[in-house]
C-alpha cells in the first residue's frame, strides 16, 4: 500500500480542504450524511432526553461539563421546574448543547417527527404520549425525545443535517463533537447492559406460546392429513406440495405473531432491548419479541428450512426431532 505524504504547504492546504473529515460529511452521492450518531450515542441521547428526566443544579452541571472542553463558556438556562426544588429536564442539556451561549450563531429550528411517533386524528402531534414529535425553535427543544431519526439520520429530519445545511460544515462537526463526548461519558457512568431478565417470558406470555404451538401443529398435522385424502384444491400457480407448504408456512408464522403482539404489551419501557429497539440504536421489536417469546418458522426462498442432513436440518439436532 503506498503512503502519500504532501511536501508543500500548498499541498497540505489542498489535502486538507479536499480530504478534511469537515468537508466530507455528506456523500457526494445522493447528499446524505456519513457521519452520524450510531448504536450506544443514540441509546444515550434517547435516555437523557426522555421526558421524565430531571436534574438538580449540581447533576445539571456535571453533564454540561462532559461535553465542554475547559475555555468553552456556558449559559445555564433557567430551570423547568422552580418549586420546591430547582430541576432541570434532560431536554435542556441537548438545548444547551446545541447553543452553548448566546455568541453560538446556531440556531435550529425544526419541527419533525422520530421513531416512536403514533398519529392519530383530532391530536395535535405535540401531544403524542409517546414523545414522538420533535419541536426545536431556536436551539430549544421544546418536546420530543433524540433518537436515531433525529442525530442518527441522513434526511432532512436530522438536527445534524440542518447544521451542516445552513452553518456549515465546521458547525456541524463541532456539535457532533460535543454529541460523542456527552454521550460516551454520561452512558459510561450511568451503564446499560442486557441481563437475562431483560429476556425472560412471563408464565402467561409462555402458556399462551404453548398453546398456539400446540394449535398451530395440530393444523399442519390436519393439513398434511386432508393432502392425503384429497380434499385440498390447489393455489393458483402450485401443486399439491407447494400448495400444502405455503399454507404451513403461513400457520406457523402466526404462532410468532401472536406471541410478539402479547410481548410487546407486557414488556416495561424500561427494558433494554425495548429501549434500544425504540430509539433505533440497534435491533427491531421483531427481534426482541424473538428473544423473549418465540422464534417462530424460519423461511429460506418461500418454504420452510429442508433437511440439510438425514433427518435432520442441522446436525445438532436429534433425527426426526424437527
Amino acid at each position: 500500500m503506498n503512503v502519500h505524504l504532501p511536501q508543500t504547504e500548498e499541498a497540505r492546504m489542498e489535502a486538507i480542504e479536499l480530504m478534511g473529515i469537515k468537508n466530507n460529511l455528506v456523500t457526494p452521492r445522493n447528499g446524505e450524511m456519513l457521519i452520524t450518531a450510531t448504536q450506544d450515542f443514540i441509546t444515550a441521547s434517547y435516555l437523557i432526553s426522555l421526558k421524565d428526566v430531571f436534574y438538580d443544579r449540581s447533576q445539571f452541571t456535571q453533564i454540561c461539563c462532559y461535553f465542554c472542553d475547559a475555555n468553552m463558556h456556558i449559559e445555564i438556562p433557567p430551570p423547568a421546574i422552580w418549586r420546591p426544588v430547582q430541576l432541570w429536564t434532560g431536554k435542556q442539556i441537548f438545548s444547551v448543547l446545541l447553543r452553548p451561549n448566546k455568541n453560538s450563531p446556531v440556531l435550529v429550528n425544526l419541527r419533525t417527527k422520530n421513531k416512536s411517533f403514533v398519529p392519530q386524528e383530532g391530536r395535535a402531534p405535540e401531544l403524542c404520549p409517546n414523545d414522538g414529535y420533535v419541536i426545536i425553535q431556536n436551539s430549544e427543544i421544546m418536546c420530543g425525545s433524540i433518537d436515531k431519526a433525529i442525530v442518527g439520520g441522513s434526511k432532512s429530519s436530522s438536527v445534524l443535517f440542518f447544521i451542516l445545511k445552513n452553518y456549515g460544515g465546521v458547525a456541524a462537526a463541532e456539535v457532533m463533537n460535543r454529541l460523542a463526548k456527552l454521550c460516551a461519558r454520561w452512558l459510561g457512568n450511568r451503564g446499560f447492559s442486557i441481563g437475562i431478565n431483560d429476556v425472560q417470558a412471563s408464565p402467561e406470555l409462555q402458556d399462551i406460546k404453548n398453546h398456539n404451538i400446540d394449535t398451530a401443529y395440530s393444523q399442519c398435522d390436519q393439513l398434511v392429513e386432508d393432502s392425503k385424502l384429497g380434499r385440498i384444491a390447489n393455489l393458483p400457480g402450485q401443486n399439491l406440495a407447494e400448495t400444502v407448504e405455503s399454507s404451513m408456512s403461513g400457520i406457523l408464522s402466526k404462532v410468532r405473531e401472536t406471541a410478539g403482539k402479547i410481548c410487546q404489551k407486557e414488556l416495561s419501557r424500561h427494558n433494554a432491548p425495548v429501549i434500544m429497539a425504540v430509539c433505533g440504536s440497534k435491533g427491531s421489536t421483531l427481534n426482541v419479541c424473538q428473544m423473549v417469546a418465540c422464534v417462530g418458522q424460519q423461511i429460506i426462498n418461500s418454504k420452510r428450512v429442508q433437511n440439510g442432513f438425514v433427518d435432520r436440518t442441522l446436525p445438532h439436532f436429534l433425527k426426526h426431532s424437527v
